[in-house]
C-alpha cells in the first residue's frame, strides 16, 4: 500500500484494473440507463453549465434514490482505493455519471476538478470509473501526470463560452490515455490536469465520476458542505 501512495503522490493518479465485481458493473450501467431515460438538461450546477445536451450529459447527484448505488458509493471498495490515495475520514463529496453520446459525443478541455469548487479547500480524490470500455476513439480520459508535493496548487483556469467548460492547460503535451476495460477505476488528485477526447465511434460512452474530500468541503458563503458530506460506512 506504502508504495502505491507514494506512486499516487509522485504522479498524481492511480489505476486499478478489473476493480468492480460484475454485480457492481451490471448495477452502475443499469441506473445510468434508468436515468438516461429522463429528458435531458444541461447537466451543471448554479455556476457551471458544463452539459451538452446529448452530446455530453451529467446524470448527478440521484444516489440516495438508488440504494444500491449508495451502497457502492460508501462501501468497501471506495474505502480500499480512499484509504490507498491517502484520503483520511473520507466523505462522499460529489458523484455523477458522464455519458458522450454516440457520433457526436463532446470533448473535455484540460483542467483540474478543483477548478470548479469555487473557493479555497483541501484537494480531494476524482474516482473516475469505466462504465464501457474506454477507448481513444469513444472519448477516453488523458492524464498529464503531476507530482502533487512539487505542485500542491490549482492552475489559472478560462472559461470557454463556445464549449461551457473551463481550461486549465494551453500546452503542447498531449497526456497519457486511460484506455481500459469497463470495470477499471482511474483515480486521480482533484489538482491533476486531466482531459477527455470526443467520442466518434456509433454507442454510447458511459464513465461514472465520484469524489472524496477528506472531511466535508464546507462553502464559505453558506457555511454548509458544498455537495454532500457523507461518511463511508466501513
Amino acid at each position: 500500500m506504502l508504495d502505491q501512495t507514494d506512486a499516487f503522490r509522485r504522479q498524481g493518479y492511480l489505476v486499478f484494473e478489473n476493480a468492480l465485481s460484475p454485480e457492481d458493473l451490471q448495477m452502475l450501467r443499469s441506473t445510468c440507463d434508468t436515468l438516461l431515460e429522463e429528458p435531458a438538461h444541461d447537466g451543471g450546477g448554479n455556476v457551471h453549465k458544463i452539459g451538452l445536451g446529448d452530446a455530453r450529459r451529467f446524470l448527478r447527484h440521484r444516489h440516495a434514490e438508488f440504494p444500491s448505488l449508495e451502497n457502492f458509493l460508501l462501501g468497501k471498495k471506495i474505502a480500499e482505493i480512499t484509504s490507498v490515495c491517502g484520503i483520511e475520514e473520507p466523505m462522499l463529496f460529489n458523484e455523477q455519471f458522464v455519458v458522450k453520446g454516440a457520433g457526436k459525443g463532446a470533448s473535455f478541455a484540460w483542467h483540474q476538478d478543483g477548478a470548479y469548487v469555487g473557493f479555497d479547500h483541501t484537494p480531494y480524490l476524482t474516482i473516475w470509473i469505466a462504465v464501457d470500455d474506454a477507448t481513444e476513439e469513444n472519448g477516453c480520459v488523458y492524464i498529464l501526470p503531476r507530482d502533487l508535493d512539487a505542485e500542491p496548487g490549482l492552475d489559472p483556469h478560462e472559461w470557454q463560452n463556445d464549449s461551457n467548460e473551463l481550461n486549465g492547460y494551453f500546452g503542447t503535451e498531449t497526456g497519457t490515455p486511460m484506455t481500459c476495460k469497463a470495470g477499471t477505476i482511474v483515480a486521480f488528485s482533484s489538482l491533476t490536469l486531466h482531459s477527455s477526447g470526443a467520442n466518434t465511434t456509433d454507442s454510447p460512452r458511459r464513465a461514472f465520476v465520484c469524489q472524496y474530500s477528506s472531511g466535508p468541503i464546507i462553502d464559505p458563503d453558506t457555511n454548509a458542505p458544498k455537495r454532500f458530506a457523507k461518511p463511508l460506512r466501513v
